[in-house]
């Protein structure tokens, strides 16, 4: 996973650092070498080639969704680099910046081994999101959209906390490798149903 991180992180100062002739140019070139590195994780399924941490890990459910994460980012560079052609360059360089920061914190978000962590990474991807639909949004409602967008996201996403509640009170860990191997499970259930409808409520509510 470190492969694809840090030269994620190295695409921001590379944005700050270049000049506007050749922004686009070196991130969409760099962003599609992540995107071409990101396909070795296709042979990393292997219990044995997996590099397991106590925060961060790959494993095949994770590997594809990263791979569509690093795809992602310069085929957005490609399709808005005409939507966004005649702002200042500084505006510019934001944009960029809050796609490589959404691209940074999903792939934490895949591969993470903590149930809390995953939780505040992928919530935090809606920082960049909701800048993102208010300032360059293509609708003229784009300010109204965002705070629909926000409110909707955040009250379905509580279900989602109050079940990472009920399960670490109940199993003692919310790490995945840990949860197989722990004796205790939920009393009823009834329960087990409640938790899940939690946890599916977050997702859900997002894919509208």
């Amino acid at each position: 996973m470190l492969k694809i991180i840090f030269p994620s992180i190295m695409l921001i100062p590379l944005t700050w650092l270049s000049n506007n002739k050749n922004l686009w140019i070196n991130i969409t070139s760099y962003s599609f070498l992540i995107s071409l590195l990101s396909i070795i994780m296709l042979w990393q399924n292997d219990m044995d080639n997996l590099n397991f941490s106590l925060l961060f890990s790959i494993d095949p459910l994770s590997s594809p969704l990263i791979i569509l994460t690093t795809w992602l980012l310069p085929l957005m560079l490609l399709a808005s680099q005409n939507h966004i052609k005649k702002e200042t360059e500084l505006n510019k360089k934001i944009y960029i910046s809050m796609l490589i920061s959404l691209q940074i914190l999903l792939i934490m978000a895949f591969s993470s081994n903590e149930l809390i962590m995953f939780y505040i990474l992928f919530e935090a991807t809606l920082i960049p999101t909701l800048i993102i639909i208010t300032r360059w949004g293509n609708q003229t409602e784009r300010l109204n959209a965002g705070i629909y967008f926000l409110f909707y996201t955040l009250i379905g996403s509580i279900p989602l906390l109050i079940a990472l509640i009920h399960i670490q009170n109940t199993t003692g860990t919310l790490n995945f490798t840990l949860l197989p191997f722990n004796s205790m499970s939920f009393n009823s259930s009834w329960s087990n149903n409640i938790v899940w409808l939690a946890c599916m409520m977050a997702f859900l509510i997002k894919m509208p």
